[in-house]
């Protein structure tokens, strides 16, 4: 989360209750991971005082690995398994349901955005990234960056360790380290942002995509 102070509370309100209703109440924790948000955003968390509501705060690192110390530290807590969302209000919590119910089929489930609200450009972008991904990588994953993921915890964070701390879309390789081990891909709907503006521009994603592919011939994927 970075600067969200629009959309926090209803983003978690909405997947608070989905949570209660499909895995149960007291059955799960709520973590937030704060990459050095400058605007209220702090102030509406602390606001919430809800008991499993907890809070990672650090300066500002990025999306991927904002994402990686939040798998850490989630397995830290003691979590059997991780679901990652980004905090705008895009990732549909009606997708959430099936995501669980495969939990026990692979160690990694990925939703895979199959309908979008969030304009043709982003479309766009999105099939470009999996064309390449499965040219230059091989991959089977159709969604490499969707931030709608369950991950078996203690793998997750083992992984995450593996991802240098200048790995800009950590996501991705995430995603690609723990292919090896298995997933299952769930169609979802994927929402405009409920509000703010996204970090990264449109016209940001072409130097973002050439870094990615110089840094995943660095993991050695």
């Amino acid at each position: 989360m970075y600067n969200e102070e629009d959309a926090i509370v209803p983003v978690l309100t909405e997947w608070r209750a989905e949570l209660v209703r499909t895995v149960g109440d007291g059955r799960f924790a709520i973590l937030v991971v704060d990459d050095g948000s400058t605007d209220a955003t702090p102030a509406r968390l602390a606001a919430l005082g809800w008991p499993e509501l907890n809070v990672l705060r650090h300066s500002n690192r990025g999306h991927g690995q904002s994402c990686l110390a939040g798998y850490i530290e989630a397995e830290r807590m003691g979590a059997a398994r991780i679901f990652q969302i980004d905090s705008d209000g895009q990732c549909d919590p009606a997708g959430f349901a099936a995501v669980w119910a495969r939990r026990q089929e692979a160690p990694a489930v990925y939703g895979r955005r199959i309908t979008r609200d969030d304009g043709a450009a982003r479309r766009v972008i999105s099939k470009i990234l999996r064309a390449s991904l499965k040219v230059a990588r091989r991959t089977r994953l159709n969604d490499t960056n969707v931030p709608f993921r369950l991950y078996d915890a203690p793998l997750a964070a083992a992984t995450a360790r593996r991802v240098p701390a200048d790995f800009n879309l950590a996501n991705i390789a995430m995603a690609l380290l723990l292919e090896p081990a298995g997933f299952r891909e769930v169609p979802i709907h994927f929402r405009d942002r409920m509000g703010g503006h996204p970090t990264v521009r449109l016209w940001g994603f072409v130097p973002k995509a050439l870094r990615l592919h110089r840094d995943l011939f660095r993991l050695g994927h």
